[in-house]
């Protein structure tokens, strides 16, 4: 299959080199010192059992993705917009687009560029960063659960389920994607934003008690948020946020990755959406308000735009 990775960062460029291992055509999309590294060397994959390297198309050209049956959508929610605006005049009237991004608005604006039918949404569960230019690395399980948009589109989602199966990768499927994108989201607001304002990491807001109370907090106040929406949160998914995160004691999550490289954070699609919801509802939640204002005041003044 003729796959396109737009954004190979920590996500795309591991699953895309998954894909490529496997036998697939894969187009890299990519900027900066890691689009150079990888022109020079391939892409370099280390897990906690092996090490492999990928070649392939690695280019900053949109134009070089537009062959492709299949998209996966893996750049930070701050560019969802302007990147599927550049790609939609360039890309074939059937391909399809997987997103694997943070947070739950991103379908939204891919559904009215790209056309509702034509996209698919998958959260991803793994632990994976870039290391340095041209080298990822992937601790742990790794999975992807994944549905279509539409009914009519799940024949197609159990295909593209058995192009991931045939890579080594778990992929199950779900008639109720949105909902599951909603209890990730959980996780990543419950962790993401303190660890980011406090640079922690996941294990020292579970051990820090001022740090976990406030963890704590910002999960109700989303799930408040959720429930209010008509989300079908399942009461065990709250129940294991805490237990799973002490899995991941050593992670840093992607917003406090983002900042130690002087990148936008996801602030607006992990906690701005969410107090916008709030307000719409009715729904106090000065917590996440708190980490909201803190994480724009960080943003301003350490220059994060990259």
């Amino acid at each position: 299959m003729r796959i396109g990775v737009i954004g190979s960062g920590a996500v795309g460029g591991f699953y895309g080199a998954m894909l490529k291992k496997a036998g697939h055509e894969v187009v890299f999309l990519a900027r900066g010192i890691h689009l150079q590294a990888m022109k020079e060397d391939g892409l370099l994959v280390k897990t906690d059992f092996d090490s492999f390297r990928v070649d392939g198309t690695f280019t900053d050209s949109m134009e070089e993705v537009s062959q492709a049956e299949l998209l996966l959508f893996t750049v930070k929610s701050t560019d969802t917009r302007e990147t599927a605006m550049a790609l939609h005049p360039l890309l074939k009237a059937d391909s399809k687009v997987l997103t694997l991004q943070n947070g739950v608005d991103n379908e939204e604006i891919l559904a009215e560029i790209f056309g509702k039918e034509r996209i698919f949404s998958g959260a991803a569960y793994i632990s994976s960063r870039v290391e340095k230019p041209g080298v990822i690395r992937q601790h742990g399980p790794y999975a992807i659960i994944m549905g279509a948009l539409e009914k009519s589109a799940q024949d197609q989602a159990a295909a593209l389920r058995e192009i991931f199966h045939s890579a080594g990768i778990e992929c199950r499927l779900t008639d109720s994607i949105l909902d599951r994108k909603w209890e990730k989201l959980l996780w990543n607001v419950t962790f993401n934003l303190l660890t980011a304002a406090t640079r922690a990491t996941v294990g020292e807001v579970l051990d820090d008690q001022h740090l976990r109370t406030t963890a704590e907090r910002v999960l109700r106040e989303a799930v408040q948020i959720g429930t209010a929406s008509g989300v079908d949160i399942r009461p065990h998914v709250i129940d294991s946020i805490f237990l799973s995160a002490g899995q991941a004691r050593n992670h840093k999550t992607s917003m406090l990755q983002d900042r130690e490289r002087g990148k936008k954070m996801e602030i607006e699609s992990l906690c701005g959406y969410l107090i916008r919801k709030a307000a719409v509802l009715g729904i106090d939640v000065p917590v996440l308000r708190t980490l909201y204002t803190i994480l724009l005041s960080i943003e301003a003044k350490e220059g994060c735009n990259r």
